[in-house]
Formats: structure tokens, sequence, C-alpha cells
């Protein structure tokens, strides 16, 4: 995949864009942030039908990334610790509830 296609998997369908185009959402204090965090990003957008279809997406394509998740609700985070948020509160959804606010 190199630009905006379709993907079906676990019986959901996404939406994923890999061009980077994505970072141009995001104003120049914010690209500094990641940037001292992670180095050079490079964005990939994920869009789908679902909360289910996120985690399930997320679960299979982020073990192993050293990178970080954006919530696209004022969250950046480490993909690991994203995950074990998400594996550690099943009914998260981070659209509602800032990480900062689970037990």
């Amino acid at each position: 995949m190199t630009g905006g296609e379709k993907l079906h998997l676990h019986g959901y369908s996404y939406y994923i864009d890999l061009s980077g185009g994505i970072l141009t959402d995001y104003e120049p204090d914010e690209l500094d942030q990641v940037a001292t965090r992670i180095g050079e990003p490079y964005a990939v957008y994920v869009s789908c039908q679902s909360m289910d279809a996120a985690r399930a997406f997320l679960r299979d394509v982020l073990p192993g990334v050293d990178g970080l998740v954006d919530t696209n609700h004022h969250e950046i985070l480490q993909a690991s610790e994203f995950l074990t948020l998400v594996d550690r509160h099943p009914g998260w959804d981070w659209r509602r509830r800032p990480s900062t606010d689970l037990p």
C-alpha cells in the first residue's frame, strides 16, 4: 500500500493512507513535540468503522512498533503504552476518556 487504500481484515473495513499527508493537519509545535520524542515523523492515517475495528487493527499492527499513537483526541501515546491501556481496559474509548482518567 502506498496511498489511500481499503483493507478488509477480521471482518472489518479500513481506509489506510501511508502517504504521510496527514502530517499537514498538525501544527508546527505538535510536529516539534513528536520529533523530540521519536525523531522525524512518518505518519500513517487509519480510518475504521468502529471502536472494535480500531482495537482489532491496532492489536494486530502495533506490537513491536517503536512509535506514537495519536488518538486524535488530545493525546499522543507511545505505541506500547497505548496497547497496554487497550489490553488493561478493553472497553476504553479514547475518544471520550483520556488515558489519564483510567484507574
